[in-house]
Parts: structure tokens; C-alpha cells; sequence
């Protein structure tokens, strides 16, 4: 039995410490990844990817409510929708972006990186990983590049 969005979401708070407290990115993440999810136009989705990738590259609290809300809904894009090639390839380069940490001089040098977070999130899964090396037999070049 997997973990929900929520208790995902929860998690990240507790961990990094804002119960309570909901930034601006958070809620730019949460309307991106209900206009990936729940989008009918297909170059209104590939924008959404497109930003929200931009957001959670720059900012560690993105970087946070993506992996708090946003695994399951592009794991769902890599399983779903494969034909749409921008598509599946903004997910994979916004997974790159969740997984690599900013650096920032603010803060103790022992806060806990949100991309070692999503990283632990998005390994627990043995089917994600399975998801994602499957990938490695598409066709388009930055597919492979993006997953490996």
C-alpha cells in the first residue's frame, strides 16, 4: 500500500518544518500540476510542465511541494501518456530538477535538502524505478538522457 498525496504533503511539512505555513510556490505547484493533470489541451499541459520544471529548478519550497504532491501525478504522465514525447520529457527534466539540490547560503548547514527528500520518496517505490528504466528503450534521445 503506497503513500498518498497527503500524507506526502504532511510529511515535507514536518520535515522541513513550516506546519502551517503555505508559500506562493506551493500554490503555483499545485496549479501546475492540476493543469498537467486535469488539462484536456495538450499544449496547456506542456506549458504547465514547462513552468512548473522553471519553478521547482529555482526554488527549494517548490522543490519541497513537488515532492509533497507532484510524484504520483508525473509517474502517472511516464505511464499514461508516452506518445506525447515533450510531455513525458518536461516530467522527466522536472523529476532532474526535484532531485538536484539548491544550493543556498541561508540557513544551518544541516537543513534537511528537500531533493534528498524526493530522492527517498521516489526510490521507496521499486515500481518507479522499474517505470523509469523502461524508459530507457524510447526513441527520443532526451527521454534516455533525462532518465539516466
Amino acid at each position: 500500500m503506497g503513500i498518498t498525496n497527503f500524507e506526502f504533503w504532511g510529511m515535507g511539512k514536518f520535515v522541513f518544518g513550516n506546519e502551517g505555513i503555505e508559500s506562493k510556490e506551493d500554490s503555483y505547484v499545485e496549479r501546475y500540476l492540476d493543469r498537467i493533470s486535469n488539462g484536456t489541451i495538450p499544449d496547456d499541459r506542456r506549458s504547465a510542465m514547462t513552468e512548473l520544471q522553471s519553478l521547482v529548478a529555482e526554488s527549494r519550497s517548490a522543490q519541497m511541494s513537488f515532492g509533497a504532491m507532484g510524484f504520483p501525478i508525473l509517474l502517472n504522465i511516464l505511464k499514461e501518456d508516452r506518445e506525447d514525447v515533450e510531455l513525458v520529457r518536461g516530467g522527466l527534466e522536472t523529476f532532474v530538477s526535484a532531485l538536484t539540490p539548491i544550493e543556498t547560503s541561508q540557513g544551518p548547514k544541516t537543513e534537511v535538502q528537500p531533493a534528498s527528500v524526493n530522492s527517498d520518496l521516489l526510490s521507496r517505490e521499486m515500481e518507479n524505478i522499474s517505470l523509469l528504466l523502461s524508459l530507457l528503450s524510447e526513441e527520443d534521445f532526451y527521454v534516455r538522457y533525462y532518465t539516466i
